[in-house]
C-alpha cells in the first residue's frame, strides 16, 4: 500500500472522526436549549397568566424562542393550539429524549382545565419538573461530550496507528 493512500486515510479518519464528534456536540446542545426554551415559555405562561389573566393566543403574543420556534411549537401555540395539542404535534422534531417527551407530554396534558391559581400551581409544578430534567440532562451531557470525543478521537487515533 503506498504510503499517501495510509497518510490519506489516516487523515479522512480523523476528520471524520471530529465531524462526527461536532455533530454530536451539536445535537446535545440543542437538546438542552430546547429544555431551556420549555423552562422560559413556561415561565412565561405563569407571568401571563398572573400578570393578565391571559388565555390561548395571548399567552404567547411575546414570548419568542429559536429552538421551538424551529421544530414548530411557537407556532402552533400562535395558531391557537393547547400547548398539549401543540406540543404533540412538534415533539417529533424536537431532540429531547423519548422519556423526557412522555413526561412533558403527560404535564401538559394536565394544563387549562382550572382556575387562576390551579393553573399557576400547575405551572410551577411544571416549572420544578422541567428545571430538574434540564439539571439531569446538562449533567449527563457534559459526561456524554467526554465520553464520545474520548471514544471517537481515541479510536481513530488507534486505528491510524495499527493502519501505520
Amino acid at each position: 500500500m503506498s504510503i499517501y493512500f495510509r497518510w490519506g486515510g489516516i487523515a479522512l479518519l480523523m476528520i471524520a472522526a471530529l465531524c462526527i464528534n461536532r455533530g454530536y456536540k451539536d445535537y446535545l446542545d440543542r437538546r438542552l436549549s430546547e429544555f431551556l426554551g420549555l423552562f422560559s415559555l413556561v415561565e412565561h405562561a405563569k407571568d401571563m397568566i398572573s400578570k393578565f389573566l391571559s388565555y390561548g393566543k395571548e399567552l404567547w403574543r411575546d414570548y419568542s424562542d429559536e429552538q421551538l420556534e424551529k421544530c414548530g411549537l411557537l407556532s402552533a401555540l400562535r395558531e391557537g393550539k393547547s400547548l398539549s395539542e401543540a406540543f404533540d404535534m412538534c415533539k417529533e422534531n424536537m431532540a429531547l429524549s423519548k422519556e423526557s417527551k412522555q413526561k412533558l407530554s403527560h404535564h401538559f396534558k394536565k394544563l387549562g382545565s382550572g382556575y387562576k391559581d390551579g393553573e399557576i400551581s400547575k405551572l410551577e409544578e411544571l416549572k420544578t419538573e422541567i428545571g430538574d430534567m434540564l439539571s439531569v440532562e446538562s449533567r449527563e451531557a457534559e459526561k456524554n461530550k467526554s465520553v464520545v470525543s474520548a471514544l471517537l478521537l481515541g479510536g481513530a487515533l488507534a486505528l491510524a496507528i495499527m493502519i501505520m
